[in-house]
């Protein structure tokens, strides 16, 4: 028998489910094979340990009370809607955050362009403006009265 098969049966051994032949097999590889003998006894000895082990009861009414939250309604919609209202609060967090943001550039660019008109009118560069945008109109009056001839 090869370390690999006494291995896969080391659950049988244990519960003496291995014919005779197999357990003598079984037997001679580990009376043969160190490294598969110290294996085997610590198997055997951690569940002799599980075995002594007492299991711990459960408390008056367990079974009860746990078969209770099983059916009650109000349990699954909780588990349901907490992730649910977790996304929606980040969403809506996000969407805040994104909203002042832009607010905030927003009223930036308008105190820039109130800072470019004050120091514009400042200069009296807006008379120069004025007259710029109304060039086309005054180009359009004096073609009328020129009879075609421009300014």
């Amino acid at each position: 028998m090869s370390c690999k098969q006494t291995r896969a049966k080391f659950d049988e051994r244990l519960d003496g489910r291995l014919s005779e032949l197999e357990q003598r097999a079984f037997d001679q590889h580990l009376a043969s094979c160190d490294s598969c003998r110290l294996e085997w006894q610590s198997f055997a000895a951690a569940w002799k340990a599980l075995q002594q082990h007492q299991g711990i009861e459960p408390s008056f009414g367990f079974v009860d009370r746990t078969l209770r939250r099983l059916t009650d309604p109000l349990v699954e919609p909780r588990r349901v809607w907490r992730p649910a209202l977790r996304w929606a609060a980040l969403t809506a967090a996000v969407i805040v955050l994104s909203g002042g943001i832009w607010v905030g550039h927003e009223r930036l660019l308008a105190q820039r362009r109130v800072e470019v008109y004050a120091g514009i009118r400042q200069a009296d560069y807006l008379e120069d403006f004025d007259v710029i945008a109304s060039l086309d109109q005054l180009t359009e009056k004096g073609t009328e009265n020129n009879g075609g001839n421009q300014l």
